[in-house]
C-alpha cells in the first residue's frame, strides 16, 4: 500500500538551546517496516516523544494518517495514543495487576469487547507469546522475559495499525525473544500493519526492516533500503558496523 501512515517534515527539536533533531524528514509507508538506529544521543530517543506526539514543542510537521499531530486536542491525543501500540526498555507494567489484567487493560478502556471476547482474545496471545504458567502472577513475580512479553502482549491486544518499539529487545536472552521475534516476523509481512524499531543493534532486525535510518548528532547520515544498509560505503553506517573509533564519528 501507498498511503503514508506517518511524516515528519523539517522536524526541528530544541530544549534550552541543545538541538536534539535537527531538520529531519522522512516517512513511513502503510505496510512498511522501519529500523532507526545510532549511537547514545544521536536523537533516536527524541523521535517517541514526537511520534506519540507526548512534546509538541517543535518546528515543523509531524503527520500521522495525514492529520498533523499539533492540532490534535486531549481527546485527540488520546485516540491517537490509542492507535500505536508503544513497548519501550522501562516496560511500564502496571504493578498491581498480573499478567492477564495487564494485557486486557486497553481492550477494557478502549474496545467494544464484551469481557468473554476480551478473556478468549487475551487467552490467545498468552498462549502464543508462552505465557500461560505466569498469566496469574504480577510483574514483581516475573523474569525479565516475562515482563517484556506481558509488555508486548499488551501493545498488540489492540491490533494497532503501527507498532513502536523503542530498544524493547535490548540486552535480552535470544531464545527468549524467540517467539516475540516470530510474531514481529509475521506481522511485518502484513499489508496494513506497519513497525517501527528504535535499536542500538540493527542487525538483529535485519531480516523484518524494510528501511533503515541512522542518526547521528540529530541528523540523519544514512537512509536506505535492506540491500543499502548491508552494502552501502557510507562512512557514518561502517564506522557504526564495525564498532570503530575510527571514522567521522567522534566516540566519547
Amino acid at each position: 500500500m501507498d498511503d503514508l501512515i506517518l511524516e515528519l517534515k523539517n522536524v526541528t527539536y530544541c530544549v534550552n538551546g541543545v538541538t536534539f533533531l535537527d531538520d529531519i524528514s522522512f516517512d513511513l509507508k502503510q505496510g512498511d517496516n522501519l529500523l532507526v538506529f545510532g549511537p547514545e544521543a544521536s536523537g533516536i530517543t527524541n523521535l517517541s516523544g514526537l511520534v506519540l506526539r507526548t512534546d509538541s514543542e517543535y518546528e515543523g510537521e509531524v503527520l500521522y494518517k495525514g492529520e498533523p499531530l499539533k492540532s490534535l486536542d486531549y481527546f485527540g491525543q488520546l485516540m491517537h495514543k490509542k492507535d500505536i501500540g508503544y513497548v519501550h526498555g522501562d516496560y511500564g507494567l502496571i504493578s498491581n495487576m498480573n499478567v492477564e489484567q495487564n494485557i486486557s487493560l486497553p481492550l477494557e478502556y478502549h474496545s467494544k469487547m464484551t469481557g468473554p471476547e476480551i478473556k478468549k482474545h487475551v487467552g490467545k496471545i498468552i498462549y502464543d507469546l508462552n505465557l500461560d504458567h505466569c498469566r496469574k502472577l504480577r510483574p514483581f513475580d516475573l523474569s525479565r522475559s516475562e515482563i517484556l512479553k506481558t509488555t508486548f502482549a499488551r501493545a498488540l491486544a489492540m491490533d494497532p495499525d503501527l507498532l513502536y518499539l523503542e530498544y524493547a529487545f535490548e540486552d535480552q536472552c535470544p531464545l527468549n525473544i524467540k517467539t516475540m521475534m516470530n510474531i514481529l516476523s509475521e506481522r511485518s509481512k502484513l499489508p496494513d500493519k506497519s513497525l517501527i524499531i528504535i535499536t542500538y543493534y540493527p542487525w538483529n532486525f535485519v531480516d523484518i526492516s524494510d528501511s533503515f535510518i541512522m542518526f547521528f548528532n540529530g541528523r540523519i547520515v544514512f537512509s536506505g533500503g535492506r540491500d543499502d544498509f548491508l552494502n552501502s560505503s557510507n562512512p557514518y553506517l561502517l564506522q557504526y558496523k564495525n564498532k570503530s573509533i575510527e571514522g567521522p564519528m567522534v566516540i566519547l
